[in-house]
C-alpha cells in the first residue's frame, strides 16, 4: 500500500504477448487449483495480442485474483480468459477471471474495495466463525490496475461465483 501511494511509484513497462503470459501465470496456480479438486482453464479469444504494461505488477494482479478463486471455490472450474475491447477511446483488453465458488453477498458487494473489507462465513458459531485474509487484497490489485491505467470490475452472486474483469490499455503510458 505504502509504495503504492509513494511519488517513487515507478511502472517498467514491456511489451508481452498476453497469451503466453497468462498461461505462464496459470501455471503457477494449478498446483493450489488440483490440490483442491478444481479445474483451472484458458480460454484466449487471440494469440499473439501485445500489450505494453508493467509485467511484474499485472502478475501481481492476476495471481491474486487467480489465489482468491481458488480459496474461496470448494468445487468446480475456475477461468482465465481475454478479449480484445474498446477501452477509453482505443483498443485494449479484457482480463477475466471466473469462478464457480461461494460468490459474495450483497452487503461486502458494496465495500469490496475498501480497506479490510472481510466476509465472514455464517452458521457458525461466533468464535468459530471463519475470516480470511486482512481485508487488503483487492483494495491492492484495485490500485495497480488503476496505476496500469485500467479498471476492475466484478460480478458477483452468492453460491454462484464471481468474475473479475480487468480493462487496460494496450500501451500502459507512466505518469
Amino acid at each position: 500500500m505504502a509504495e503504492l501511494e509513494s511519488s517513487n511509484f515507478e511502472l517498467r513497462i514491456e511489451p508481452i504477448e498476453l497469451a503466453k503470459f497468462l498461461n505462464e501465470t496459470k501455471s503457477l496456480m494449478t498446483t493450489p487449483a488440483l490440490e483442491k479438486g478444481l479445474e483451472l482453464h484458458a480460454q484466449f479469444t487471440s494469440n499473439n495480442l501485445l500489450v505494453q504494461t508493467d509485467r511484474i505488477r499485472l502478475q501481481h494482479v492476476i495471481l491474486s485474483l487467480l489465489s482468491n478463486a481458488i480459496k474461496f471455490t470448494d468445487k468446480g472450474r475456475i477461468l482465465i480468459g481475454y478479449k480484445a475491447i474498446y477501452f477509453k477511446h482505443s483498443l485494449g483488453v479484457e482480463i477475466v477471471i471466473q469462478d464457480t465458488g461461494r460468490g459474495m453477498s450483497e452487503e461486502l458487494q458494496r465495500h469490496v474495495f475498501k480497506e479490510f473489507a472481510r466476509e465472514e462465513v455464517q452458521n457458525q458459531p461466533d468464535d468459530e466463525r471463519e475470516t480470511s485474509g486482512t481485508g487488503l487484497g483487492l483494495v491492492i490489485v484495485k490500485r495497480i490496475v488503476e496505476k496500469l491505467g485500467g479498471e476492475l470490475s466484478f460480478e458477483s452472486r452468492q453460491n454462484e461465483g464471481s468474475a473479475f474483469y480487468i480493462r487496460l490499455p494496450l500501451r500502459t503510458r507512466p505518469n
